[in-house]
């Protein structure tokens, strides 16, 4: 009796059968890492920032009634000099006045504290009082010698103003 044949496909059928197996599993494969890489699982791009919420004003109410004696009345979004304005003044904090200054493009900060308590040369004085400029912004390129000068100018008037007749604020 002879044997039934049976009938095989030539291997170079199985070979494309496996290869295409194999493609449709690597193609099934990248589509699920690239659902899983989608934009939104990217990082998003830092939302853009005011300048007041990068710049904080801190002191957004009227400073002590003896802190605005000294300064003539200043207080937040008062006008002080060109396009400068007052952005917030700080009660007396660690023996000084912090009065935050601004012209919508960029900013500063100028302590006020007594001349003795700081034996550093000010940029600008009074006769009992010493004044920097601190935290400058954007960056410390963006206040020139004019700007700051201009600014420690108007604040040293108003000063001389008050200054005989003014206590030292409390916690100078």
């Amino acid at each position: 009796m002879t044997r039934p044949r049976i009938r095989r496909p030539p291997r170079s059928t199985g070979a494309l059968m496996g290869f295409a197996v194999l493609g449709a599993s690597a193609l099934i494969i990248s589509v699920i890492i690239s659902a899983i890489r989608s934009p939104s699982s990217e990082p998003a791009p830092a939302p853009a920032v005011s300048a007041p919420d990068r710049y904080p004003n801190e002191w957004p109410n009227p400073p002590p009634s003896d802190v605005a004696t000294l300064l003539g009345g200043l207080g937040p979004n008062t006008p002080l000099v060109g396009r400068w304005r007052v952005r917030g003044i700080s009660a007396v904090t660690n023996g000084r006045i912090v009065i935050d200054v601004d012209r919508g493009d960029i900013g500063m900060r100028v302590w006020v504290v007594r001349k003795e308590s700081d034996p550093r040369k000010p940029p600008a004085e009074t006769a009992r009082y010493a004044l920097y400029t601190a935290q400058p912004r954007p960056n410390a390129d963006s206040i020139d010698d004019q700007a700051s000068g201009e600014v420690l100018g108007a604040l040293v008037e108003r000063i001389k103003q008050t200054e005989a007749s003014a206590p030292f604020p409390a916690g100078m």
